[in-house]
């Protein structure tokens, strides 16, 4: 019975070392966001698929700092690679018309490949994740001068 009990314990504390793909986004925002204001250069906030981590780097390709989704687990824990979330930035267009109704832009033209933090700011942004096995994809909108993550208010 004890082995039973500290073999589950042991699963438990391995599987706390994988934080849900949306947490980690959050940490690499606000973690770009301080190091573009205290380096006072732009910084850019990627997202590298085949390894799954959220890469903050500077203008000449120099990487800053890195956060992992499975960065605490054992390589027998990680998923395949072709399991790997995915994940897409894309800008918020101006909104059209008087009412801000959507954006005059086309869907392919807000999609970006690493976001741009200047100075503290970024351009408003949103990360959509899509993981494998889930039906519905995760979004996460995010304030461009605090780094946080704006929820959608839902509507009565």
């Amino acid at each position: 019975m004890v082995g039973l009990v500290a073999g589950n314990a042991g699963a438990f504390i391995e599987g706390s070392k994988i934080e849900p793909p949306g947490r980690v986004l959050k940490k690499a925002v606000v973690d770009c966001l301080y190091l573009s204001s205290e380096n006072k250069r732009v910084a850019y906030l990627s997202y590298h698929e085949e390894n799954a981590t959220f890469l903050i780097s500077d203008a000449s390709g120099g990487v800053l700092a890195s956060h992992g989704i499975f960065e605490g687990a054992k390589e027998e824990g990680k998923p395949d690679k072709d399991d790997n979330p995915k994940v897409t930035f894309r800008s918020i267009g101006p909104l059209a018309g008087s009412a801000g109704g959507s954006t005059v832009f086309d869907e392919d033209i807000l999609i970006v490949k690493r976001v741009p933090f200047h100075f503290g700011a970024s351009i408003p942004f949103e990360a959509e994740i899509e993981l494998e096995g889930e039906s519905e994809n995760e979004t996460y909108e995010f304030d461009p001068f605090s780094g946080y993550h704006l929820k959608k208010l839902e509507k009565d």
